[in-house]
């Protein structure tokens, strides 16, 4: 929906009075292949379409019209779900047309695509990173952008996939009694995703993890930067209760009660 809502921005110059011409064309001219693309691409046969916007820019590479096509048949990969076909048309035309007013456009689509792709929480995050890499490079090239509002809220909203995927390695190496591997996923949290919903909790767990393993001063230097950060957060709160019931480490190990950690 949010790139059909863009992409109409221009879609008018390029394809005025192309959608009156719905009949099949005996001609192979470019204007001909182009109103038979954009009448399969209102038909809904974007895959049709794509093909046919793509003879465009194979057949007569010189034309005006060459460029747009190629952003028209990765937009009908996009609109028929074939996300690697469209990433790949983009690339072309990126390569090719830095300078083309469609770029932005073009960009946005590419990022786009990849956050399509994304997987859920627990599974290889890659592509969240690839999304939010495209996205802000969008956001970093054209600030002004008419796409910059809702690049910022897909990064946020990666940002948080990242985050819960960092937060759920850490609790499988707590729940291990790897407390340090543990430490290390909660503190690119803490250090890298700071704006996220998951950092009050990573916190928590970084001071659950130093009690464990005895480091004292650790957790408490936590717990003091967590109290400034995030005073009114539900896991400050744990935290204040999980402080309160510990004591000076003994013999280097924390006397902690940790029976949940």
């Amino acid at each position: 929906m949010f790139c059909r809502r863009y992409f109409g921005l221009f879609l008018s110059f390029l394809l005025v009075g192309c959608a009156a011409e719905k009949e099949p064309l005996k001609n192979r001219s470019v204007d001909g292949i182009y109103k038979k693309a954009h009448a399969l691409l209102k038909a809904g046969e974007y895959t049709d379409a794509a093909s046919e916007f793509n003879d465009v820019d194979s057949l007569f590479p010189y034309s005006s019209k060459a460029s747009e096509a190629q952003v028209l048949t990765a937009y009908c990969h996009f609109l028929a779900s074939s996300y690697p076909d469209a990433i790949r048309e983009i690339d072309v035309f990126l390569r090719y047309h830095p300078s083309h007013p469609l770029v932005p456009y073009a960009m946005y689509l590419k990022a786009i695509c990849i956050y399509m792709r994304v997987a859920s929480v627990g599974r290889d995050s890659q592509l969240a990173l690839d999304a939010k890499e495209a996205f802000t490079e969008l956001l970093n090239k054209f600030p002004e952008s008419i796409y910059r509002a809702d690049c910022v809220k897909r990064v946020m909203i990666l940002d948080n996939l990242l985050a819960a995927h960092e937060m759920a390695i850490g609790r499988f190496y707590q729940r291990d009694k790897n407390a340090l591997s543990a430490i290390g996923r909660y503190n690119f949290v803490v250090n890298k995703l700071p704006n996220t919903e998951h950092v009050s909790e990573a916190y928590y767990r970084i001071i659950e993890c130093c009690l464990f393993i005895g480091l004292m001063e650790e957790a408490k230097n936590t717990y003091d930067v967590m109290k400034l950060a995030h005073g009114k957060s539900k896991w400050t709160k744990k935290a204040d209760g999980l402080m309160k019931n510990c004591s000076k480490s003994v013999a280097g190990r924390s006397v902690c009660d940790l029976r949940n950690f």
